[in-house]
């Protein structure tokens, strides 16, 4: 009877260990933009595959942004822009691996866009 109520108590236990660990996994993650400029001020978005741009401030800028894990698979992409009146646009693309890669190693994307003066 005793052996019969442990075993019972185990499965329940590992039920719920994988019910925690597959359905209750974030399915989204939380990813630390810091972006800076030369010269400081532009404006930056960003838009993940052909969505609409979304704004996300201006330089100098740290700011966490939670993208979905699915946007993070290999074919999607992450594009930030830095735009500045009198300069030319700068834009840098990462595929999903790459986000989590270097959100892995440094904890955030980080870009410094050197803005190159636009001349008529």
């Amino acid at each position: 009877m005793m052996k019969q109520k442990s075993i019972n108590f185990f499965s329940i236990f590992l039920l719920l260990g994988a019910l925690t660990l597959t359905g209750c996994a974030s399915r989204e993650q939380a990813v630390n933009f810091k972006i800076h400029s030369e010269p400081e001020g532009a404006y930056i978005v960003y838009k993940q595959d052909n969505s609409p741009w979304i704004y996300l401030g201006v330089t100098p800028l740290d700011i966490i942004e939670t993208i979905s894990r699915k946007q993070l698979d290999d074919d999607h992409t992450i594009t930030l822009r830095a735009m500045r009146c009198g300069y030319l646009d700068q834009k840098k693309e990462w595929r999903g691996d790459e986000v989590e890669r270097e959100v892995g190693k440094k904890g955030m994307l980080f870009w410094t866009p050197r803005l190159i003066k636009d001349t008529p």
